[in-house]
């Protein structure tokens, strides 16, 4: 009796573990698409959309399988599930992040006619890309080997793994520290009239990149006309030509129809832009350039009307709070029902709460960061004596399940979004940003490769701050994530 009651509370508890996980499934699944929806432009095919999504989903799924890892490990109750989740989503990051997403970013970003032409060129970028880190990390090898000559062939794997361990940690740790202060002052900026200033400085850097975005697209569009003037009918690459005039003419919002109609001046073009006719690779650069130059235009009057918006909105905030009347624009006065209340409620929230709430929220984000700041300081005690707090609030929460799972998941959470944050705000050129539905499929999996590269050192990061990075109590236990880890040591975090 004493072992089926044992049996029934085992099967309780474990159901009640994965209900917190399929809880946590559905609101990622949420996240996901909210983000999908907002930066993914209409044009990108559905089967980027999956890609990306997937490698989103893996990489946010830590915050989901690390806590119920923590919990079975505290209890010394294992589950066999949780040893594949593992599995699946620790190669999945790994395969998404240095062969999947490389190859088809680079696919869909190329300007070739065909499959296989696409193909090639995404081999070639990335080969190239692969073959300078290959050799310039066999010059670092040789470096070592040559100041450690007791270094043998059976330690390279070791000493590789330990690089690539480096490497994630201390990326991670940059980009994360990031996040830590950047995510609290902008929640600190709260004031209409602050956030209306930082707006107009915004609309002003946006509207130069409106411009320099149409003269770009404006002159692609002129090398179009002009290169499609210039070859004869019978060319054996006129195909190719009309290809890429169709494009235009259909998805560029200046229209190479329009440019005939006004008038070009092929003076003003350089001799260079008169010969991607000579052959199929200059015709596949002249497409791919139209390309970038269509979602650049189109990206930078995304983020103009945005922010055009955004301050309109703090006009209106400000002159309602200077009137001390809180009438929502676009309502009709005096309109009842619940609509109206919920607006009026809404707007009024905006002008009196929502600043006194973000200053609140700051303060708050505060003190998390600097808790997840003296955690990572006192990494090196080694728990003896433990003096995270994140580690002695889950050690001291045994009798809650969730209690403990959300304990393990709320500094977890934060750290990762503190990382995807800086993740988000890179701009490498423009090539991986992402723009309010105008993002191209190629910067969505740039962001994705990014995310996914990142996911398992900032678990890793986690269970040293809570100090469960190895044996985490005296008897024996060890999360499922630090025997998975070392059986994937061939390519390593």
């Amino acid at each position: 009796q004493a072992a089926s009651t044992t049996a029934t509370a085992a099967a309780a508890a474990a159901l009640v573990m994965w209900g917190f996980f399929a809880v946590g499934l559905v609101v990622m699944a949420c996240a996901i698409g909210w983000l999908l929806r907002r930066y993914a432009a209409p044009s990108v095919p559905y089967i980027v959309l999956a890609t990306t999504a997937y490698a989103w989903a893996v990489s946010m799924s830590i915050v989901l399988i690390t806590p119920i890892d923590v919990w079975a490990a505290l209890k010394h109750q294992p589950e066999r599930g949780i040893g594949i989740l593992w599995r699946v989503t620790y190669w999945s990051t790994q395969v998404l992040t240095w062969l999947a997403l490389p190859f088809f970013q680079v696919y869909a970003d190329a300007g070739d006619f065909t499959v296989g032409g696409r193909c090639l060129t995404s081999l070639k970028e990335n080969g190239l890309l692969y073959g300078l880190a290959g050799a310039a990390g066999a010059v670092g090898l040789l470096v070592i080997v040559v100041y450690e000559r007791t270094l043998a062939l059976s330690d390279l794997p070791a000493l590789g793994m330990a690089l690539s361990n480096t490497f994630g940690l201390s990326a991670g740790i940059l980009l994360m520290g990031y996040g830590l202060v950047e995510i609290p002052r902008e929640m600190w900026k709260s004031d209409p009239g602050h956030l209306l200033k930082w707006c107009a400085h915004r609309a002003g850097r946006f509207a130069e990149d409106v411009l320099r975005t149409t003269n770009e697209l404006e002159s692609v569009v002129t090398i179009i006309v002009a290169n499609d003037k210039q070859m004869p009918r019978r060319d054996p690459l006129r195909p190719y030509m009309a290809a890429i005039s169709t494009a235009a003419e259909q998805e560029s919002p200046v229209k190479p129809s329009s440019v005939v109609a006004s008038g070009y001046d092929m003076d003003t073009l350089a001799a260079d832009d008169l010969e991607y006719n000579y052959d199929k690779a200059g015709l596949a650069a002249l497409r791919r350039r139209l390309a970038a130059a269509i979602h650049d235009f189109k990206g930078a009057h995304a983020q103009y009307e945005e922010v055009i918006r955004q301050a309109l909105d703090q006009e209106a905030i400000i002159k309602c709070r200077q009137l001390g009347v809180y009438e929502p624009p676009g309502l009709a006065a005096g309109e009842a029902g619940w609509r109206g209340y919920a607006a009026r409620a809404l707007w009024r929230w905006r002008c009196v709460g929502q600043p006194i709430g973000r200053k609140v929220m700051a303060a708050l984000l505060v003190c998390f960061s600097g808790c997840v700041v003296w955690s990572e300081a006192t990494i090196f005690t080694g728990g003896h004596p433990d003096l995270s707090p994140f580690s002695r609030a889950i050690r001291g929460s045994l009798g809650s399940e969730w209690g403990l799972q959300l304990l393990v998941m709320m500094p977890l959470a934060y750290i990762c979004i503190c990382t995807y944050f800086a993740l988000f705000r890179i701009n490498a050129f423009n090539y991986n940003k992402l723009l309010p539905r105008t993002t191209t499929g190629a910067a969505l999996m740039q962001n994705g490769s990014l995310m996914a590269r990142f996911a398992a050192p900032t678990c890793w990061n986690l269970l040293h701050m809570v100090n469960m990075d190895g044996v985490i109590d005296g008897q024996g236990g060890t999360t499922v994530f630090t025997q998975v880890r070392p059986a994937a040591a061939q390519i390593g975090v």
